[in-house]
């Protein structure tokens, strides 16, 4: 199952105006992949949206327990608003809506 991690945060702890944060940061991005892979998240891709201050990721994994984990253990909750959502591919949706009645 893919996911969509979408994660946002405040210029106040921006890790390119929050000493801490960027700390923290250097000190974590490192370790990201092998944390994923404890977890059994794939990253697919993780991007910044630079001054926009969010953070997209897709990934894939077994359960949302898994990106959960994953999102608790490389702290990024400690610093930005995270939402995961469960996504499907473009062929699953549309299988998804092949018995759905139109409405309009």
């Amino acid at each position: 199952m893919q996911y969509v991690i979408t994660a946002e945060h405040p210029p106040q702890l921006c890790p390119s105006s929050n000493g801490k944060i960027r700390a923290a940061i250097k000190q974590g991005a490192p370790h990201i992949p092998a944390i994923a892979q404890k977890h059994g998240v794939q990253i697919i891709t993780l991007n910044v949206f630079g001054p926009d201050h969010i953070i997209v990721s897709v990934v894939e994994a077994r359960n949302i327990e898994a990106v959960r984990s994953f999102l608790t253990e490389t702290g990024f909750y400690q610093w930005n608003t995270v939402k995961v959502n469960a996504t499907w591919s473009l062929e699953e949706a549309l299988k998804q809506i092949e018995n759905l009645p139109t409405i309009f």
